[in-house]
């Protein structure tokens, strides 16, 4: 009984750890993603923003069927972006020497 009390206490403070982690944005510099590489939880709502100092960058997301969902190009520093629910399968490309971050 004692061990699996441990095991199961064991387990529930990984699963902690990890819902922890996925909340906290993540800094994206130019290339594809992918949600399953991103860990982005399906039908949350996300926002995104350009971090850099004076590069633009354009964000194109793309649904499982290579549809464009939505393209937007940021500024520096902008404010932050809502992105429509990101379903699983879907790609983002980050075109542009910028930085964003996705939370």
């Amino acid at each position: 009984m004692k061990k699996i009390s441990t095991i199961l206490f064991i387990f529930l403070l990984f699963n902690i750890a990890i819902t922890a982690s996925a909340d906290q944005p993540r800094l994206l510099k130019q290339g594809f993603y992918t949600t399953k590489d991103l860990n982005l939880s399906p039908d949350s709502l996300h926002t995104i923003q350009n971090t850099s100092q004076n590069e633009y960058v354009s964000v194109v997301l793309f649904d499982s069927n290579e549809i464009v969902q939505e393209f937007v190009r940021l500024e520096p520093q902008s404010g932050k972006y809502a992105l429509p629910p990101i379903q699983s399968g879907y790609e983002i490309i980050i075109i542009g020497n910028g930085e964003v971050t996705i939370s």
